[in-house]
Order: structure tokens, then sequence, then C-alpha cells
């Protein structure tokens, strides 16, 4: 009997061990996605048909996800300011994911360090780990590849250009 009983006791562990981790792994999956930022979001897997997802396609992307609402609160003293921020699509290359923002006909781009620092940093700020903010622009049919760099970057970048030059 005691063998009987070592070995059913060993079975119910095994059945409970395996339960659990089949609850993690089911768990792990529904968890929304996340690009390295306390505030996540959901794919909108229903993508409407535009202009600009022939674009992002023809140059090699994917579309995973259509326009997101992203909610954001800020509390000042005790006082609580409601916002959102709009992605207009994300992409995925290469295994990496972009932020896509279309342009506007009522809020204009201004490419100037400013108006991408006011424009575009907080989505890069928001979401660190993804690849960049891809910007559309609808009516010239081009695709702007917006990361954010350090002037450092620039400075290594010039250094070794400018070593280049002296080898030859």
């Amino acid at each position: 009997m005691n063998e009987y009983t070592d070995g059913l006791l060993m079975v119910i562990i095994a059945g409970i061990v395996l339960f659990l981790l089949y609850r993690g792994f089911a768990s792990w999956l529904r968890k929304p996605f996340k690009l390295g930022s306390s505030i996540s979001f959901h794919f909108n897997e229903v993508i409407m048909d535009h202009p600009a997802i022939d674009l992002l396609e023809a140059a090699g992307y994917e579309v995973v996800s259509d326009k997101l609402k992203v909610p954001l609160a800020f509390r000042v003293e005790s006082q609580v300011w409601h916002s959102r921020l709009f992605i207009d699509y994300v992409a995925r290359k290469h295994g990496e994911y972009y932020l896509v923002r279309k342009s506007r006909e009522r809020q204009p781009m201004e490419w100037t360090g400013s108006g991408l620092r006011r424009d575009i940093l907080p989505y890069l700020l928001l979401y660190p780990d993804c690849a960049g903010v891809l910007y559309i622009d609808t009516e010239s049919g081009q695709i702007k590849e917006i990361t954010l760099s350090t002037d450092l970057d620039e400075a290594e970048e010039e250094s070794h250009i400018t070593e280049a030059w002296r080898t030859r």
C-alpha cells in the first residue's frame, strides 16, 4: 500500500505543478503588449484601409495595430488633469516596433529641433523600447523615420567621418 500511495501522491503533485505552469503561461499570453513603458496598450487588430497603410507596406513595414488612444493623467498637488495621446498605427519591421503618426492638415509638423521635441518626444519617452516614430506625409507619400539621439552621438559620427578623410 505504501508504494501505491507514494506513486499517487507524486502524480497529484505533478498534476498541480503542471496546472500552475499552464495557468501562469496562459496569464502571461493575455497580458497587454508593452514597449518598455509603465503605460501599456492593447493592439487594435481591426485595421481600417488607408493610403498610409499602403505606403508602410510598400516600404516593408507590417501594420500590427490601428489607431490607439493612450490615456494620461497628471497630478498637480491634489488636482488630477486628464489628457490622451493618439498613435495612428503601430508597425513592425525586422522584429522592431515603430509608432506611426500621419500628417495632419490642421496640425502641420514643424521640422525644427523644438518642433520635433514638442510633437515627437512624448512618444519616444513613453515607449523607449520602440525603434522610433514613423511620420507619414500622406500628400507627398513620404515616410520619415525619427529616432532620438544625443549631441554626443552626432559628435562621434563626425569624428568617424573626419578620421576616414585623414586615412585617405
